[in-house]
């Protein structure tokens, strides 16, 4: 058993799913800076969620500085719009998924690459 187990998990299962149910996107976020130990340890739990073949070959980038940001919202944008959208706008959503979620989840893609540009 690793330290993180318990032996008992499932109140812990319980909140996880209340959690995972009751969570929503977050379009307007506080300009507040966020602490570096809050950053890692955001980073150490994606290092924990599953990779294909279990590679494992995380990389990640923290950009703080706001220049910097605001070009990697552009060039977000720019992919977005020359490659994802076109591909969206073509296809029929996935078994199950209705025209208003498919709808919204392009809706998604173009807010994200203007909040950050």
């Amino acid at each position: 058993m690793t330290e993180h187990a318990t032996p008992n998990a499932a109140p812990n299962t319980a909140d996880l799913f209340e959690i995972m149910r009751t969570t929503r996107s977050m379009r307007r976020l506080k300009p507040d800076p966020v602490p570096n130990a809050l950053i890692r340890k955001i980073l150490e739990a994606g290092v924990c969620a599953p990779s294909g073949g279990n590679m494992q070959r995380w990389r990640f980038l923290v950009i703080k500085d706001a220049t910097i940001k605001q070009a990697v919202g552009a060039y977000y944008k720019r992919a977005w719009d020359e490659q994802v959208a076109p591909r969206y706008r073509s296809s029929e959503p996935a078994p199950g998924m209705s025209r208003e979620r498919f709808s919204a989840a392009t809706r998604r893609g173009r807010i994200f690459g203007r909040a950050h540009s």
